[in-house]
């Protein structure tokens, strides 16, 4: 439905809560700061996010930050009102209190494109989440939040419109913490808005190695610590480093140093 004035959130006492505001064209906001932070995408519509000492262009497919306390109002441009997901936070919950404090020092408007996708895809998991209501669905909305404002901290600041060996550097820095994910090399293409072809080419150019070879790499190399540090099991660090198998695991790790990992631990 749409609506002529802004929405009024209740922040539930997990803090999280999901929005959406769909603009009236006479859609009116005053000056207003919140006691609660926002996270904002907006999908349709444009205008301009009004600060006390700045203006920022609005647009579609934009992620904006908004923290609690800030003066702040929005502007639709005439004829294309703006429609919203909102996701909004009480930052002093512990479950994410220092990172939120970190992430909302000021108003910004997020420009990574490979961040938003990811930031969007997290926004609809929350919204799912407080739709349905499953057993769980507040510790599970905790889960995603916490999630997604990690994202959004270790992302931020990275320039919207980089060149496409930019955007596959800065996806090669992502993947020495994200190596244990099972996402295709088509997969992260697609993210970063490349063609396989040219996805593989920028990986070696900015690595000096193959996408492949770099992943198995960091995942061995992130399973021989835990073989040194901890008396886990070769099967929970198989699974811990991102193997489908552990014939897969035993495989790659003997490719790379040469013996199983069994007798590389027994080495140290």
């Amino acid at each position: 439905m749409e609506t002529q004035a802004p929405v009024e959130v209740q922040i539930p006492p997990h803090g999280v809560a999901v929005l959406e505001s769909r603009h009236r064209a006479d859609f009116f906001m005053p000056w207003r700061s919140d006691s609660y932070a926002k996270v904002l995408y907006v999908l349709s519509g444009s205008g301009r996010l009004c600060l006390e000492n700045r203006e920022q262009a609005l647009g579609p497919e934009q992620i904006i930050l908004i923290p609690s306390e800030i003066q702040h109002r929005l502007v639709d441009e005439h004829g294309k009102p703006v429609w919203l997901l909102g996701l909004c936070i009480d930052i002093e919950n512990p479950a994410w209190s220092e990172v939120a404090n970190a992430l909302f020092s000021g108003a910004e408007v997020v420009a990574n494109p490979s961040l938003i996708q990811e930031s969007v895809t997290g926004l609809k998991r929350l919204l799912y989440e407080q739709s349905a209501r499953k057993p769980g669905w507040q510790e599970m909305q905790i889960a995603l939040c916490g999630t997604l404002l990690v994202k959004l901290l270790r992302g931020r600041g990275e320039p919207g419109e980089m060149k496409a060996i930019d955007r596959v550097a800065w996806y090669a820095d992502e993947l020495t913490s994200s190596f244990y994910l099972n996402e295709r090399i088509d997969e992260v293409a697609q993210r970063l808005s490349l063609s396989r072809r040219r996805f593989t080419q920028l990986f070696r150019e900015a690595t000096g190695e193959p996408w492949l070879q770099r992943l198995r790499s960091l995942r061995v190399e992130h399973a021989c610590r835990l073989l040194k540090e901890t008396d886990r099991s070769t099967k929970a660090i198989a699974f811990e480093c991102g193997f489908e198998s552990l014939s897969q695991f035993f495989r790659t790790f003997k490719q790379i140093k040469g013996m199983t990992p069994g007798k590389w631990r027994e080495r140290l």
